[in-house]
Formats: C-alpha cells, structure tokens, sequence
C-alpha cells in the first residue's frame, strides 16, 4: 500500500506564529559552528513514509519529498553536504541529543513541549486533521468520533492533540472518549482503518491530502485541521550557532525563490511559511 503512495506521489511530483517570533540575521552573516565547517557534512534525521515531505523513491530507493529538497537547498546555501538518516519517528529524538544526527527536519512540530529540549527553525504551518474511509457514512461530523478509536503517529504530538480536543468536544459534552492507539508508519494506519480496527486517524494537514489523492474514492478528509501549529528544524537547544546559519540559509533559500518552486512541486501552498521564525510554534 505504502508503495503505491510513494509512486504516485512522485510521479506528481490565528495567522500561525504571528506572536513570538524572534528576527534572525541576513543570510550569509552566520557562520557554522566549527566541526560542521571543517567536515562540510550536515547530518539530518528524518523518517520515510510521510507523504509529501519524505519518502523513498519505489524506482530508485533515494530519499524524495519536500523536506528532503529544502534540506538540499539549505546544504547548498551553507556549503555542506546533507546526510540523511531514516529510522523510526520516535528515535529521531535520542538520535539529536546524543548528537548522532545535527538537527530534525522530518514533519517535526515546533511545540513548546520540545522546546526544553530543541530549539527550532519555523519553515512551514501545521495542524492535525482526522481523515476517514469514504465508506464510514456514519461519521457525519467530528463528534461521531466519540467513544470510537482513533489511530495516529507514534512518538509525535498527535495523540495528546486528539487527547485534549477529546476532553473538551467529547468528555466536556458528557460524551464518551475517543481512544487513541499508535501506529509505527502511514502503512499500518491505512490498514488499522481498512480493517476498522480504527473509525478515523489522525495526520497533519500537510499529509491528508497527499494521502486522499493516492486512492481516490477510498479515503475522505473528515472536518477541518482541529490544531495550528508550525513545522520547524530541530537542533540541540544549546546550539544557537547553528540554528542561526540555518535560519539565514533558509532566509536565503526563500528570497531566491526556491522555496515556492518546491512548495509549488510538492503541492503545499495551504502550507507555506516565509517567516523563518524561532521557537514560535504554539501548543497544537
């Protein structure tokens, strides 16, 4: 299933953070902390199987999608190469902070939950959306979802978004809870639906439709993005000195006209997020 996605997806191939925003410097005016400059390599975490934004080419096995493309846009605008490491979503974490990898830049929500941790460059607006199968007739508006289950991504913000939005719409209306249970990849949640194990899931707004557009007449976005929040580059907290030559690279990137060709090829225009702001994303 999860293939067939990928191939079809290449073959086509509140004003979030208006409050908050920290100003970085022209491009060009940072410089990148010393092992970086001297290595010329910048190591990227990421995890394949989130279509647009990353996934590995059925035909050729390379990492393709728009984060892997702005990653290579920045590299090039800083000099360095980028290498890519694909795992597992909720190991791209531990990977950053044991300094394995430089940085995230893998559908990875700047929330103020991670921020302790990370620091973050904003690249991109985000939210959840719950999508369906188109044959759930039963599910009219988004209070059906009560006391069903609900499948999302593990290790990211999604199930405590579902949590909160189920306290207040559900449990708050004397309703019963939505339980949410977590998938390992995109491939298990379709099947968790198709087998309806799983009433609804769970996938940012960025996603859905790339989804929806594999299979048409399957599957159906099922109400309105429920959180806002901004996609951001994570780096070690401590390390201002690289987030700050990677937000005057993307600053860069932007003014060239870059990002808007790949917004354009990736088809993320609901999406699109020029500010390059720090550490603004808001609880989701």
């Amino acid at each position: 299933m999860l293939h067939k996605i990928i191939a079809a997806l290449a073959i086509g191939a509140c004003a979030i953070g208006a409050c908050g925003m920290a100003t970085v410097s022209p491009a060009g005016a940072q410089t990148l902390p010393d092992d970086i400059a001297k290595s010329k390599v910048l190591r990227v975490a990421l995890n394949t199987g989130y279509p647009p934004l990353e996934m590995r080419d059925p035909k050729t096995n390379e990492f393709i999608g728009f984060d892997v493309d702005l990653a290579k846009a920045i590299g090039k605008a800083l000099g360095v190469t980028i290498e890519h490491q694909d795992g597992a979503f909720e190991a791209m974490t531990p990977s950053l902070q044991s300094g394995r990898v430089d940085m995230i830049m893998s559908g990875f929500y700047d929330t103020p939950k991670r921020r302790p941790m990370f620091t973050f460059v904003d690249y991109l607006k985000a939210g959840a959306q719950f999508y369906t199968l188109e044959a759930s007739k039963d599910l009219k508006t988004l209070t059906d979802l009560c006391g069903k289950t609900v499948t999302t991504q593990r290790g990211s913000s999604y199930p405590d978004t579902i949590k909160a939005w189920s306290e207040k719409n559900c449990v708050g209306a004397g309703k019963g809870a939505i339980e949410v249970i977590v998938d390992t990849d995109l491939g298990q949640q379709l099947t968790n639906l198709k087998t309806e194990r799983a009433a609804a899931a769970v996938q940012g707004l960025e996603a859905v439709p790339a989804i929806i557009q594999t299979e048409p007449g399957v599957y159906r976005a099922f109400g309105d993005p429920f959180s806002s929040t901004l996609m951001g580059i994570a780096l070690q907290a401590d390390n201002a000195q690289l987030r700050d030559a990677v937000a005057a690279a993307l600053k860069k990137v932007i003014a060239d006209g870059t990002y808007d060709e790949l917004i354009k090829k990736w088809k993320l225009d609901l999406s699109t997020y020029k500010d390059v702001s720090i550490d603004a994303g808001p609880q989701p």
